[in-house]
């Protein structure tokens, strides 16, 4: 086999190299859309275009280029087929560039054929196991299943089945439900190797699942339920409820299932930021709660920094982890923790553009500038080693 060939059988079976660096450049375009249009060199006013560029292609794809490499080794089964890679990797573009195009209708159609693809070929992997899946996992499934039948939701509500409340479903199942329960269930799982404490969800290889299993599951059964409940409260109007509701049961399943007790500075200067990260996500979600008027703007605490420093920092360690540079995650400690603040200053130039309606536009260029260094800075340092298999050290996500 040639080296050629190999690298790119590598980008299949390891999917996160294909998706990591496509993600983040679509999410540079979608972050470039505010500037341009506040400069004259777009027509159209990019406010959609921008949120669904945001959450189906540059979340999607990095939530599906983690889930795709991690998924089959946790379960014990071969990577996903080049077909399924290559069919989903289409589907999320074509979704990309129909919202673009402002096509939105048909850029969510793509995105439930892109998710239904994985969920099928998960369900598949699932019954030939060799190994249970870790306890939170499930919410991960069902933040897929959110995207899904939120996506479609909205591509029936806006062009085919007219109907406010179908829409509104459809906004919090895709920009909630897809965003925080992967967070939530695959966290539970990752953020201890960040923080270097005991990692209640790692088990042991089996087919049987021990009673610790049982009630770490049980605990991911209760946080579906209260979302589900959040999404009705919502739809009912109760919005300051059911953002009440998911910031307490997100803080709640954190502070419980992530070991932050055990963390110490001197050991992990990425995990560090991590608990800074996750104070945004809280603070975001109190915000919404608190200023349900400004809902919005408080959110992007949850979305420009929680969600975005979470994807920066598993990312990293992905990334230089399957090229066998332990070296290279120990030195990006500084500048992820630069980028981390970074962020966090772009979310409250955001926020504050609220307030402020005079410096508004200002406050917008502001933001998307900021986070267009982020993204570059990302694409410049960590994309070119997604492109480098390690066959002596692949890692572990």
């Amino acid at each position: 086999m040639t080296t050629h060939s190999s690298s790119s059988q590598s980008r299949i079976d390891e999917p996160f190299r294909l998706f990591f660096p496509i993600a983040m450049f679509v999410g540079i375009i979608g972050v470039s859309l505010w500037p341009l249009f506040y400069t004259g060199h777009l027509s159209f006013y990019p406010a959609i275009a921008h949120t669904r560029l945001m959450i189906e292609g540059f979340v999607g794809l990095f939530i599906f280029g983690f889930l795709m490499t991690a998924g089959p080794r946790l379960l014990g089964v071969s990577p996903f087929t080049s077909r399924t890679v290559i069919s989903i990797l289409v589907l999320t573009l074509l979704c990309c560039g129909a919202h673009l195009t402002q096509h939105t209708a048909f850029g969510d159609l793509f995105f439930t054929g892109a998710i239904t693809t994985i969920l099928l070929n998960a369900r598949s992997a699932y019954t030939n196991r060799q190994d249970t899946p870790p306890p939170g996992f499930p919410l991960a499934a069902l933040g897929l299943l959110c995207g899904a039948l939120g996506s479609l939701a909205l591509a029936l509500s806006t062009s085919f089945v007219p109907n406010a409340t179908l829409y509104q479903l459809g906004k919090i199942l895709l920009f909630q439900g897809f965003t925080l329960l992967p967070i939530v269930g695959v966290g539970a799982f990752f953020f201890p190797r960040l923080l270097g404490g005991n990692n209640k969800h790692d088990f042991p290889e089996t087919m049987a699942p021990n009673a610790a299993w049982k009630r770490r599951f049980t605990c991911s059964l209760y946080v579906a339920i209260a979302f589900i409940l959040s999404v009705v409260l919502e739809l009912l109007a109760y919005t300051q409820v059911a953002y009440a509701i998911r910031l307490v049961v997100f803080a709640a399943y954190m502070l419980s299932e992530i070991p932050f007790r055990e963390f110490q500075r001197k050991h992990s200067m990425h995990g560090l930021q991590l608990i800074f990260t996750l104070g945004t996500i809280i603070i975001g979600l109190a915000g919404a709660t608190l200023f349900p008027d400004q809902r919005i703007a408080w959110l992007h605490a949850y979305f420009l920094t929680g969600l975005t420093s979470i994807i920066f920092l598993v990312s990293i360690r992905v990334v230089f982890g399957h090229s066998g540079r332990p070296d290279l995650i120990r030195a990006s400690r500084k500048p992820s923790a630069w980028i981390t603040l970074a962020l966090i200053a772009a979310a409250a130039t955001r926020i504050f553009a609220d307030y402020s309606p005079s410096h508004q536009i200002n406050h917008y260029i502001y933001t998307s500038s900021i986070w267009l260094l982020c993204g570059l800075t990302w694409m410049i340092f960590v994309a070119p080693k997604a492109r480098q298999p390690n066959k002596k050290n692949p890692g572990k996500c």
